[in-house]
């Protein structure tokens, strides 16, 4: 049927993955389980470890207060999912499980990766600020190991 919509989905490449993930200001979307077994689901700013690897998927990184629902979380069920997805047409996703881990105040390293953080999302002019901002004593770092990776782009096309 001329003009319809299909659907063409196309596998990444894991190159393509990587840099899917660090698109523009994309947030993902993490979801944790609650102590009641209930899903938490709160959208996230983050950054690739990719070990000067820009073509390779390393670990996610991102900065939460300690006693956030996420952290608390993370600490009690590890077992973590982000899913990042492009809302333009033609549509794309990334959804990556994995195993969180929660890392102990360090100021330097919480600054460090908090200001990486902040120039992706609020620009190089504004990192140190936002950096700083985002790493005051109570925060911590949190990394997100991933086991599973399903990247697919172009989800939906004109016929």
């Amino acid at each position: 049927m001329k003009g319809s919509i299909v659907t063409i989905m196309t596998k990444m490449s894991e190159s393509e993955i990587a840099r899917f993930l660090m698109q523009g200001k994309f947030t993902g979307k993490l979801a944790t389980v609650n102590k009641d077994g209930s899903s938490h689901v709160v959208p996230i700013w983050f950054v690739l470890d990719n070990k000067n690897n820009r073509h390779k998927v390393g670990n996610i990184v991102f900065t939460t207060s300690e006693s956030s629902a996420k952290a608390n979380n993370i600490r009690r069920d590890n077992k973590v999912s982000i899913c990042v997805d492009d809302q333009t047409p033609p549509f794309s996703f990334v959804s990556v499980f994995g195993v969180a881990k929660t890392y102990p105040y360090k100021q330097n390293e919480v600054l460090k990766w908090a200001t990486k953080i902040a120039g992706r999302y609020m620009g190089e002019k504004n990192a140190e600020s936002y950096g700083r901002r985002n790493s005051e004593e109570g925060s911590v770092l949190v990394r997100i190991k991933p086991t599973r990776i399903v990247g697919e782009k172009d989800v939906a096309g004109w016929d």
